[in-house]
């Protein structure tokens, strides 16, 4: 395996950054190499002086369960000196912390929680701390700069380390409001000075575009509207009017807005959740449209969201590769796939963005296009219209009660 020139010079930059700051981010977009940018990296950082000589350069990589396989794939392709151990964010706490520098992947997904720190966080935190880190991710900060605040916070070098917590930190950075709910104020934390905050870190980042770094095929968007059937349609508005229905399986309560919009999304796709069990329900719109539009589904990838669509996916076509919409929407390379559908998507701006990506790759010179089933005035639109469209998440402050 050979780099790219912009790899290289990724890899220059981001020793560079380093040395001069203990920390780098490399916010390249996705598909664009990061993994052996940075890998190109560390092998130059082994013989830098900015850290202690040791026998062996010791670097540990953290990332998600789904994107080992390509950490590992790519070590094993390119020629390497350090000493590389590769984990997940669940296990890294067992590694303990002889390391000489860490690498968080996809940071902005388990260390960007606020205004308080995920255990995910507090995990990490001693095994990070007076080392040098490189941090991974096409959206660090997609659901604003806020998010960036705990990553660099495990850091000891972190450029707000005199700020002891997130709330210090917010007093500088922030735009306090709050919202009453059930006739209480409480403080919101999701507002902040952008350009203050990133004008503080920029120094610490290196971003790419794919349309800068040669790639001919961006990623286009085909929304698929799907037809409920009568009885789906009725079923869908019942629940939405009064918040509990009575299906074959048992009674479907939706006591908060949460369970509802939830409920209803799951109705879409011919699925429920009632209590703990996973529902399969008889409707397959979606499932009879991918049959009638996809003819051939050898060059066909599924992603779906909820457990139980998962499970019905499987069945209806069992020579199909089928994903866990989450769990594969970073760190996965379908850039030999043809058509990547999209059945139903969580409710998360930056997996949206990361995951529509999936197929991009520098060689590609096929189209790139991403088909999204969704239903008109469904839950479906109104998750992809606010995610894609108002590049917001999809909470329930958006949830508009629409009849279909």
């Amino acid at each position: 395996m050979k780099p790219y020139d912009y790899q290289v010079e990724m890899a220059k930059e981001a020793v560079s950054i380093l040395k001069a700051n203990g920390i780098v981010y490399i916010a390249a977009m996705e598909r664009t190499g990061k993994t052996l940018a940075t890998i190109v990296a560390c092998e130059k950082l082994s013989t830098a002086k900015i850290i202690p000589r040791r026998l062996h350069f010791n670097v540990l990589v953290v990332t998600k369960k789904a994107a080992l396989p390509g950490w590992h794939d790519t070590l094993t392709a390119y020629p390497h000196k350090c000493c590389y151990t590769v984990t997940n964010y669940h296990q890294a706490h067992k590694h303990g912390s002889d390391y000489d520098l860490i690498i968080l992947d996809e940071a902005h997904n388990y260390i960007s929680s606020f205004p308080k720190p995920s255990a995910m966080w507090k995990g990490l935190r001693e095994l990070c701390r007076k080392k040098p880190i490189i941090y991974l991710s096409a959206t660090p900060h997609a659901q604003g700069p806020q998010m960036l605040y705990h990553q660099f916070a495990l850091s000891s070098y972190s450029p707000w380390r005199k700020y002891p917590n997130f709330y210090s930190w917010f007093k500088t950075f922030g735009k306090p409001y709050t919202i009453e709910i059930n006739g209480i104020q409480i403080n919101q934390y999701d507002r902040c000075d952008k350009d203050l905050v990133l004008g503080t870190v920029e120094h610490l980042f290196i971003t790419k575009t794919r349309v800068e770094l040669g790639f001919e095929q961006e990623p286009v968007d085909r929304l698929h509207y799907i037809q409920l059937s009568d009885n789906t349609r009725a079923v869908y508005n019942e629940l939405l009017e009064h918040n509990i229905i009575q299906l074959k399986a048992g009674w479907l309560v939706c006591d908060t807005k949460t369970k509802l919009r939830f409920s209803l999304h799951m109705l879409e796709g011919g699925v429920a959740k009632i209590e703990d069990n996973n529902i399969i329900l008889a409707n397959d719109e979606k499932i009879q449209y991918i049959k009638d539009t996809f003819s051939d589904l050898s060059d066909v990838v599924i992603m779906y969201n909820y457990i139980a669509e998962g499970i019905k996916l499987r069945e209806a076509f069992p020579d199909t590769e089928i994903l866990q919409a989450t769990s594969f929407a970073e760190g996965v390379d379908l850039h030999k796939t043809k058509h990547l559908v999209i059945y139903s998507q969580d409710f998360s701006t930056a997996r949206h963005t990361q995951r529509r990506a999936r197929q991009a790759n520098k060689m590609r010179t096929e189209p790139i296009v991403v088909h999204y089933l969704l239903v008109k005035k469904g839950l479906s639109e109104q998750v992809y219209k606010t995610v894609s469209v108002n590049k917001r998440n999809f909470v329930d402050s958006v949830f508009d009660r629409s009849k279909i």
